[in-house]
């Protein structure tokens, strides 16, 4: 399994464990739609996280290395502004406006029932291939003809 970073339009950040890029998206789909978002492999990863008293977890910190490697690949400018202290709340703002779902990056999906199920859910074209493929095939498993064949 490898390890990905997916960075959000809106600022956020996720990781994920996953096969590969497209096993990625279609896992990140619980959040929201990550095709056309900056993503990068990670080589390793540290979460911590407390137990509260009310049986919730929370995130409690990030290793050194994690906590570099996610500035540098989604907060560049956030990071340098928390360097020298200064303009930390305008640094904030520019990296939630900087990342733009990079559209021309996401694949259509290849039937016309895909391309209109995807308008309709946004879900990961890798995710509606697959279900169309799966539904084609259930139903021309289960097509009895009619009369004699030729």
């Amino acid at each position: 399994m490898r390890l990905f970073l997916c960075r959000w339009p809106n600022g956020d950040c996720s990781l994920v464990l996953a096969r590969g890029m497209a096993d990625a998206i279609e896992q990140l789909d619980e959040v929201g739609n990550a095709e056309g978002c900056p993503m990068v492999e990670l080589s390793a990863a540290q979460v911590h996280f407390a137990l509260t008293d009310e049986g919730r977890l929370v995130l409690d910190g990030l290793g050194e290395d994690t906590e570099r490697d996610i500035f540098e690949f989604c907060y560049p400018e956030l990071g340098a502004a928390l360097a020298v202290g200064k303009d930390v709340v305008r640094a904030v703002q520019r990296e939630r406006d900087r990342v733009k779902d990079d559209e021309s990056a996401t694949e259509a999906p290849a039937t016309e029932l895909g391309r209109r199920t995807k308008l309709q859910l946004d879900m990961p074209t890798t995710l509606i291939n697959r279900m169309v493929s799966h539904a084609a095939k259930r139903r021309l498993r289960s097509f009895k003809p009619r009369g004699n064949p030729s």
